[in-house]
């Protein structure tokens, strides 16, 4: 069955909890210093410490006065989501944050450190958009783990905060955000767009379309409805497979939209958009990663020419995990064979692995510090 977008309800309506003023875009804010008898520069300077200088508290709001940041207190609470566990990999340098939101449910937001080119610092922060997630894929730990809500936009947009006042510290800034963590974007249309729109804002943080990639398994919908709004915005595909008796497997939304619808609506967007898309794949060792599923997958997306580009992601161990993590020689033998059939291919290696914090190991708990150690093989259907 088919879950249809379920526009998150703001959980002050269902619990009681004070209202986040990050919910607020400037105009709101404004509407609400107006009915507090505030003067417009209130909202303005609010706003600000809100999206240009990424303030988590209100001892950090030090352009009001003392008086009235304990007001606004009794009435608001500053962020929508709050911090329970922040661990750091002694690896890499990635850092994952399991977020509480109002109803006492929570999620896990990653910061990837790297550097571009230039030598300049490159922060990715992956962010969640749902509790849990409703595409169930085989390989995934939040797959695994169910789907419980939709996040709302201010949810999402505050993971990104977060992070950019850890970055502030340091002297750095977030650089680009990935809607890669945990749920399908596309089954919560409505708040990721929104929470897009409060990153892009040039009055508030400012963050360039071209700098936000949002990653989907193809709900075709309202993929084929992408290009009206995405922009600048990157889209990604998680492929897995290049046949749908194998995706099926382990893409259980692919029974819904095959691989020909998929590709179909891929197609659209590029002539809409004439902007680049890239496909995930995640490497199982003998179960997608064989020669000729290389050459299938070729077959498959040489269509595209160079405006597809095949990013291969070794599969991160998770305890209920029941695959075993093609990398080393193996990625690099699929990634050559893909080449030889006229991919643009790019082997990825995640980051944070030691703190459960790469990619498809994000969940719902803090179960972040045991390293995962790989099940029996699993086998697809004969």
């Amino acid at each position: 069955m088919i879950l249809d977008e379920r526009e998150a309800t703001p959980l002050r309506r269902v619990l009681g909890a004070l209202p986040s003023l990050s919910e607020l875009d400037l105009g709101q804010l404004e509407g609400w210093a107006r009915e507090h008898g505030l003067p417009a520069y209130r909202a303005k300077q609010l706003h600000a410490s809100l999206w240009k200088r990424a303030a988590q508290s209100f001892d950090e709001l030090t352009d009001l006065p003392i008086q009235l940041r304990q007001d606004i207190q009794q009435t608001h609470r500053l962020r929508s989501i709050e911090t329970r566990i922040h661990l750091k990999s002694s690896r890499d340098g990635a850092e994952k944050v399991l977020f509480g939101l109002a109803d006492g449910t929570t999620v896990e937001t990653v910061l990837i450190r790297a550097e571009n080119p230039g030598g300049a610092p490159r922060n990715t922060i992956c962010v969640s958009s749902q509790v849990g997630c409703p595409a169930a894929c085989s390989f995934c730990a939040t797959g695994l783990s169910g789907f419980t809500r939709n996040l709302t936009a201010a949810e999402i947009a505050d993971q990104v905060m977060y992070f950019a006042r850890v970055l502030r510290e340091d002297g750095e800034r977030v650089t680009n955000v990935v809607y890669m963590g945990m749920g399908e974007p596309l089954l919560n249309t409505t708040a990721v767009r929104q929470s897009i729109g409060m990153l892009l804002d040039s009055a508030g943080f400012n963050l360039g379309g071209r700098h936000v990639t949002l990653s989907t398994v193809g709900i075709v919908p309202q993929l084929r409805k992408l290009a009206d709004w995405l922009g600048q915005v990157n889209l990604a595909v998680s492929l897995h497979a290049p046949n749908d008796e194998l995706r099926s497997q382990l893409v259980p939304y692919n029974a819904h939209f095959p691989i020909g619808d998929l590709l179909d609506a891929v197609h659209e967007y590029l002539a809409a958009t004439r902007r680049r898309v890239s496909f995930e794949y995640v490497l199982l060792r003998d179960v997608n990663d064989t020669p000729e599923l290389a050459r299938e997958l070729g077959t498959l997306l040489r269509p595209f020419g160079g405006m597809a580009h095949l990013n291969l992601i070794p599969w991160n161990p998770f305890r209920e995990g029941r695959f075993i993590r093609s990398e080393g020689p193996d990625a690099d033998a699929f990634a050559e064979e893909a080449r030889r059939a006229g991919l643009n291919v790019t082997v990825r290696y995640s980051k944070g692995l030691d703190i459960n914090a790469a990619c498809g190991q994000l969940r719902e708990n803090a179960e972040s510090t045991e390293i995962a150690k790989p099940k029996p093989a699993w086998s697809t259907v004969s």
